[in-house]
């Protein structure tokens, strides 16, 4: 894949039955999502990297969610020759959502989007993106939305705190259509004790979806889909293996 710097793969081989984009959460790359390429077989796993996060970190954050679904759909356009999915979190689950809805009305078909830590709906919590440093780096720290490393260099924290609030300040900005739908089915993942987006909040993705819905409840808090990474990578494979056991047996009867 040379779609370079949006797009990033653990390896170099371009394999699987199925391609699955990975949406990272905020003020976070593809890094995470790049460790789980070994136990997805037969996964063509593909890592998003924005703006000003991880390999971009010289490039200015962008602020505003459809200027960032406009660039993703120029980015992944090229790499939709084969069955495709999208995965997001927090974050980047409102943007894979988004995505999904650009590329179906452009003529593209996601196979399913997995939607994580993420309310469809806009929360009451109040607004984050205008706190001051330290209120504003406490917040995401009560999420665990900071690496313990990173916390522990107020350098490192003063490096990625800039693409953070930028992507902060793009979510609290952003207003849901409360009508959109996509085609594709929904599986929407997220912690027993999730603060931003509980296990009742979750069920509203059913109604953004013509297709199927499914709510995968995990233990845990916000970031229970990379600390019940178990069960999260079982839901993807299975998931990801029905699509393509579908897509071989509709290919057979032709």
């Amino acid at each position: 894949m040379t779609t370079e710097p949006w797009l990033r793969r653990a390896a170099e081989a371009d394999g699987g039955d199925v391609r699955l984009f990975c949406l990272p959460h905020a003020g976070s790359g593809p890094a995470r999502y790049l460790r789980w390429a070994d136990r997805l077989p037969g996964v063509d796993l593909v890592g998003v990297c924005l703006p000003g996060h991880e390999r971009r970190v010289a490039e200015p954050p962008l602020r505003r969610v459809p200027d960032l679904v406009e660039a993703l759909t120029g980015a992944v356009a090229p790499h939709l020759d084969r069955p495709f999915a999208l995965l997001g979190h927090s974050f980047g689950g409102l943007l894979a959502f988004e995505l999904a809805r650009r590329l179906e009305a452009g003529g593209a078909r996601p196979r399913h989007v997995f939607v994580s830590g993420a309310a469809p709906s806009p929360t009451t919590e109040p607004p984050a993106a205008a706190l001051g440093d330290e209120a504003f780096v406490a917040h995401v720290r009560r999420l665990g939305g900071l690496d313990p490393d990173v916390l522990a260099h107020p350098d490192l924290v003063d490096l990625v705190t800039p693409a953070l609030r930028a992507d902060y300040e793009a979510a609290e900005a952003h207003t849901p259509d409360p009508t959109a739908t996509v085609r594709a089915p929904i599986t929407a993942l997220g912690g027993l004790h999730d603060p931003a987006a509980p296990p009742g909040a979750l069920i509203a993705w059913g109604r953004h979806t013509t297709g199927r819905f499914t709510r995968v409840t995990l233990p845990g808090g916000h970031f229970a889909l990379f600390d019940q990474e178990h069960n999260v990578l079982r839901t993807v494979r299975t998931t990801l293996a029905a699509h393509a056991t579908s897509a071989h047996l509709k290919e057979a009867a032709r």
